[in-house]
């Protein structure tokens, strides 16, 4: 009561007796660029708070801390229940209701050879529609096209969730339909991961079953060049200062396979090398440098707010008789 009292009662319709009531407040995150318009009922926030939950992938449990920034804008920053900051893979986007959207959230799999895999993207919109669809050609080379019957789910530990495999004639499209939700979520995964499925049984009920981890990596690698890989842009948030807190995402530590790397070596656009620790951050696979990024990005003159691209290199180097490899992250440009 406190804080509405302070921020936001009066700040609309004066005149009103219920002033407060038709407020839209804005919210902002470190996660993206974009801004939600939130309305409120009196100081329950409502129409447009569910799209900024699902687009954060917030659950029960989640830690929601808004920062009062002038005016009805919000800054947003969310935590996990352990109390740790959730690190986004992606600068995601807000989504589109249109099927075309969602049809591009898949991918036939990257072996020409092999039609028994896909690759899915988890979104904001299949999680809402509870609905995944299946590339057509994924479809058509194993029999799921006109037809309409339960599908099986398993997880990497082959553990099974129903759901339904929905053909629509019209367009030729196949979905996964209620079950898709679920299932993200009981495993624990997040907007914007990359899950690979292979058929593993056709028949009356086909079974999809969630490949490994190493081999979404397998796959990422052989989708993407090595070029697009090593590179990572990062930003300079306030918070970044204030908390003096600086994380490579989980994607690229993962991509990139230094999840168990415990240190790295920034070189500076003048060639100054700085070895600073690394450390898992978070349960999503987001390293955490140590403080000496600071004077990295003092060195390269970067300041809030501003964008820079990095450049990961591996070299060799020899320690007594043993070849360990090093990694150097080279700064490129500011964005």
């Amino acid at each position: 009561m406190a804080f509405y009292s302070k921020h936001i009662k009066g700040t609309t319709d004066e005149g009103n007796a219920n002033a407060g009531d038709k407020a839209v407040v804005k919210l902002r995150s470190d996660a993206s660029d974009l801004t939600w318009e939130v309305k409120m009922d009196g100081r329950r926030l409502t129409q447009g708070w569910q799209e900024f939950t699902t687009s954060h992938d917030l659950r029960v449990g989640d830690i929601v801390i808004f920062r009062h920034d002038g005016d009805l804008l919000f800054h947003v920053t969310t935590f996990g229940p352990s109390c740790c900051e959730i690190q986004y893979d992606d600068v995601f986007h807000k989504s589109s209701d249109s099927d075309l959207a969602m049809n591009q959230e898949t991918r036939e799999s990257v072996s020409p050879s092999d039609k028994s895999c896909f690759v899915a993207r988890v979104t904001p919109t299949n999680l809402r529609k509870d609905s995944l669809f299946l590339p057509r050609g994924f479809s058509r080379s194993n029999g799921l096209t006109n037809r309409e019957c339960e599908i099986i789910l398993l997880n990497e530990y082959e553990k099974p969730w129903t759901a339904s495999l929905i053909y629509y004639k019209t367009t030729g499209d196949v979905y996964i339909r209620t079950g898709w939700r679920r299932f993200c979520r009981e495993n624990r995964k997040r907007v914007n991961g990359l899950l690979t499925f292979k058929l593993v049984q056709a028949g009356t009920k086909p079974v999809l079953q969630l490949c490994s981890s190493m081999h979404n990596r397998d796959c990422l690698r052989a989708s993407s060049s090595r070029s697009q890989e090593r590179f990572l842009t990062l930003t300079l948030t306030p918070y970044s200062l204030t908390k003096s807190k600086l994380c490579l995402p989980g994607k690229f530590v993962w991509l990139n396979g230094i999840e168990n790397a415990r240190k790295i070596t920034l070189v500076d656009r003048y060639g100054v090398k700085r070895t600073t620790s690394l450390r898992p951050d978070n349960n999503y696979g987001a390293m955490r440098m140590g403080k000496e990024w600071r004077e990295f990005c003092e060195a390269n003159g970067v300041k809030a707010g501003e964008s820079f691209t990095l450049e990961l290199i591996k070299e060799e180097e020899e320690e007594e008789e043993d070849t360990a490899a090093t990694h150097l992250l080279k700064f490129c440009t500011k964005a």
